[in-house]
């Protein structure tokens, strides 16, 4: 009786304490949710870094920290800056790898290695491009239907497509199949990725013009 007695006290504190990192992690994403500064997303990535820095085995604070320094450095104009920025979120997000390689860590490498490109296309397109497809195409093959690789891959079309001076068919295919998979997903609250919808949005609506 004892012994099941212990069971159940270790079995209710790990439910716990998985609840406690639930909660961090739906506040984190509400945070994230409304920032629309730089000021918001760093402290968005601040917030995740204390979460990190307790629960070392999770991948999604470093996910989540990764994200906000890149959107952080997709709003910085100072080029010095920038690239310390998305350096910072580009070892975060290979350290999420590292605990758990799944498409939305993959996808989300690529989308900060396109920021890192944007610092200066000329010099780095032709080294960072093809890494870039292979990241969101390697996304795409885990997860068909994970939209956040089909929106980020639609994102790399447009800006091949704006530096050659070519057509915006190919990637708007891609964003319309994001923007399919986003409308299909059931709105569920959860603590794994659920960011790009109104990206999808806005550049579907670009499309359409």
């Amino acid at each position: 009786m004892k012994t099941i007695f212990m069971i159940l006290v270790l079995v209710a504190g790990s439910a716990t304490a998985q609840s406690k990192f639930e909660t961090a992690i739906f506040k984190g994403k509400d945070l994230l949710k409304a920032a629309d500064t730089q000021e918001a997303y760093t402290a968005c990535a601040n917030y995740f870094e204390r979460i990190a820095r307790k629960e070392t085995g999770e991948w999604l604070p470093l996910y989540y920290q990764s994200l906000s320094l890149t959107l952080n450095g997709a709003e910085e104009t100072d080029t010095d800056t920038k690239e310390k920025v998305l350096n910072d979120a580009l070892v975060l997000v290979q350290q999420a790898k590292k605990l758990d390689k799944n498409s939305e860590v993959v996808a989300l490498e690529g989308f900060v290695q396109m920021m890192r490109l944007t610092v200066d296309p000329a010099t780095r397109g032709q080294t960072l491009a093809p890494t870039i497809y292979a990241l969101f195409g390697e996304a795409m093959a885990m997860d068909a239907e994970n939209p956040r690789a089909q929106l980020l891959m639609g994102q790399m079309e447009f800006g091949t497509a704006r530096f050659f001076g070519s057509g915006f068919e190919k990637a708007c295919g891609y964003i319309q199949s994001a923007y399919d998979i986003f409308g299909g997903t059931p709105d569920e609250p959860t603590i794994l990725p659920t960011w790009g919808m109104k990206m999808a949005e806005a550049s579907l609506a670009y499309c359409n013009q």
